[in-house]
């Protein structure tokens, strides 16, 4: 049985860098070819760079940077990141500003060929280092950006990564694609501002959102510890009322106070507790998130039974939270829960955008669970799109 895979072709993981600014007119030819020769001695020194094996490593200058990779280890093009950027801060505390480094770096997961270009030299090409350089073009001096398909095998290695690693958006490039973007950044390494390149929003409505149906969503806001601090979740119950199955989710959330979508640091589970990702980001407001969640199993037409729980962490008003409902559906539960030596008397309204009506809920339940005090509230038909709620305490 013969493989039908080419001898040249090559999965690896990619590290793309550039220096910033270096083809600008007033740095002199000497500088910019002493910028490039620091910088490649630089990453000769990082350990990552110099201990691995010459023969897993692709390595193609590129003028004012280059592309490197590893054909083992998902987290390599990151741990080279990092202890990058470290010595590079270094080198800048004792150069002049002509003389300093800022660089980009993106980082990629993917297959390239091994081709010779009209010289006969060795050159690269493919998926995998195309799109380690179309992720570094979206970054601003000191941005270490990913790639989502890099991200997804680096969480598989240790959770560790998830502190340093943020999500930020859908970032448009050539042919009228985006690529969802994550950007790594630390006290020492990496740039925690969002890029200044154009964001995509797609605006589009998915055939998935014609697909599923909402049967129940449940929140609960918890108070928390911390002062200003509130725990959220939701839960969406949902239902396909189609012949083809869902793959994915669509979620769009009213945030209670202005966030950027990296700040949330969301976690997100289905029915089984397999933590769930985000996939693609269609469109974020200050107060509005629309995302895209990638599903563990397809849902099949009639299958019940399926949820997805987000859960974040968001500023809460000091005596009241809103919420404003994105989609409609059958069932309502909305659970408020705060520690048992804290003195509340919550009222939780209905808003009813058709008429603009302000309905007080009954408690449906009121108990104590070890140190939580937890109130519930149901509301079982009537709920539409822009409804809202409104719990006071």
């Amino acid at each position: 049985m013969t493989s039908d895979v080419p001898n040249d072709l090559i999965y690896a993981s990619f590290f793309f860098i550039d220096i910033v600014g270096l083809s600008n007119p007033i740095i002199s030819t000497e500088t910019q070819r002493t910028k490039i020769k620091v910088l490649n001695e630089l990453i000769y020194d990082c350990k990552t760079f110099n201990e691995f094996s010459k023969d897993n490593l692709l390595i193609l200058p590129t003028g004012d940077g280059m592309l490197i990779g590893f054909k083992k280890g998902s987290d390599e093009p990151l741990k080279l990141s990092i202890e990058l950027h470290k010595k590079l801060a270094d080198y800048n505390n004792n150069a002049t500003n002509v003389e300093k480094i800022e660089v980009r770096i993106g980082c990629h997961i993917g297959h390239v060929f091994v081709v010779n270009d009209i010289y006969g030299n060795v050159n690269l090409w493919g998926p995998g280092a195309i799109i380690a350089r179309r992720v570094m073009d979206m970054g601003d001096s000191s941005h270490i950006l990913l790639s989502n398909e890099i991200v997804e095998d680096i969480f598989e290695i240790s959770d560790e990564y998830k502190k340093s690693i943020h999500l930020l958006h859908n970032f448009g490039i050539k042919h009228g694609d985006d690529l969802l973007i994550y950007s790594a950044h630390g006290e020492d390494f990496g740039n925690s501002a969002i890029p200044n390149e154009k964001i995509k929003i797609n605006n589009q409505v998915s055939d998935v959102e014609k697909k599923s149906i909402c049967d129940k969503i449940v929140f609960d806001v918890i108070l928390k510890d911390t002062p200003g601090i509130g725990r959220f979740v939701r839960t969406y119950y949902f239902s396909n009322q189609h012949t083809e199955p869902i793959y994915e989710l669509i979620v769009n959330m009213i945030t209670n106070s202005k966030v950027e979508i990296n700040e949330l640091n969301f976690k997100i589970y289905d029915e089984n507790k397999k933590e769930l990702k985000i996939s693609k980001i269609l469109s974020v407001t200050p107060y509005s998130k629309k995302i895209i969640i990638k599903l563990s199993k397809p849902v099949f037409k009639g299958e019940d039974g399926r949820s997805v729980k987000i859960m974040y962490d968001e500023k809460l008003a000091k005596n009241n939270f809103e919420n404003i409902f994105t989609t409609d559906t059958q069932l309502f539960e909305f659970n408020f829960k705060h520690y048992a030596n804290m003195e509340f008397n919550p009222v939780l309204y209905f808003l009813n955008s058709e008429n603009g009506s302000k309905e007080i809920l009954e408690i449906s339940s009121n108990s104590r669970k070890g140190i939580f005090k937890e109130i519930m509230w149901e509301k079982d038909h009537g709920i539409n799109i822009k409804d809202g709620i409104r719990l006071e305490w």
